[in-house]
């Protein structure tokens, strides 16, 4: 996602991501990347939990990721140390004003990342959007 910041921001939205390490590896991490948005931690993984994210060892090693990591080391993607809970799945989330979820892409195994198209999709019917428009609008992925 790091090369859809300013797409993002365009949109009149802001990039943040949730990690599961410490503060000092997010620290670390942050330095170390010259990450350009706000990077939280929830090393109790709550906030995972509350989203409905999968944690397990048969979700982040099934057949699926071993496709994801060889298409990462074709484009040059290389998997650091791995830091906090190994076996935690992320997602991503659109969230509007007001905490309603208007995309949610929740990974199946390693390697599974939403579709940035379909975010910023998601982003751009929020800018569309007036208020009291009926239905939740959420778009779903994974």
């Amino acid at each position: 996602m790091r090369g859809e910041v300013e797409a993002i921001r365009a949109l009149g939205a802001e990039l943040a991501v949730v990690g599961n390490g410490t503060p000092a590896q997010a620290k670390a991490f942050a330095s170390s990347h010259e990450v350009p948005f706000p990077l939280y931690v929830d090393p109790k993984l709550a906030a995972y939990q509350a989203a409905g994210l999968r944690r397990g060892v048969l979700d982040t090693l099934s057949p699926g990721s071993f496709g994801h990591a060889l298409r990462a080391l074709r484009t040059g993607a290389r998997q650091g140390l791995t830091q906090g809970d190994p076996w935690q799945l992320g997602g991503a989330f659109v969230i509007a004003p007001g905490g309603r979820v208007a995309f949610r892409h929740v990974s199946r195994n390693a390697g599974d990342h939403a579709d940035a198209a379909r975010i910023r999709k998601a982003l751009a019917k929020l800018g569309d959007r007036t208020a009291g428009a009926g239905g939740d609008g959420a778009e779903r992925s994974g």
